[in-house]
């Protein structure tokens, strides 16, 4: 149950900056379409679900598009690809699936990116 609780915060959490993101488009320029690009390290649908439910709370009339982006990384190794993360917090430190070390920087995937 604990772990149900801290995925729910920590998503809500993320879903919130994106809200703070596209209220602040809307109510500068108008725009009522977005793409919301999410990393696989977040959880799809319930970041989709929890997005257009408080959009619809906070009363922002706007429509969203939700795409799914990979985590990839680029490691001194050589090392170049997409790593499989749960858990969006931990994208920071990666360690690469190749060798196994802690000196892989993340290229694609870190943010949620709103467009």
């Amino acid at each position: 149950m604990k772990v149900l609780v801290n995925f729910l915060a920590r998503e809500v959490r993320f879903v919130t900056e994106t809200i703070g993101k596209i209220m602040a488009e809307w109510t500068k320029n108008g725009k009522k379409s977005f793409i919301v690009k999410v990393p696989k390290s977040h959880h799809i649908k319930e970041f989709e679900l929890l997005l257009k439910q408080m959009l619809i709370h906070y009363q922002v009339p706007v429509k969203t598009e939700v795409q799914e982006i990979p985590v990839e990384i680029r490691c001194k190794c050589g090392y170049c690809g997409e790593i499989k993360n749960s858990d969006p917090t931990e994208v920071i430190r990666i360690l690469c699936p190749s060798c196994k070390k802690n000196h892989a920087k993340v290229i694609s995937g870190k943010n949620i990116e709103v467009i």
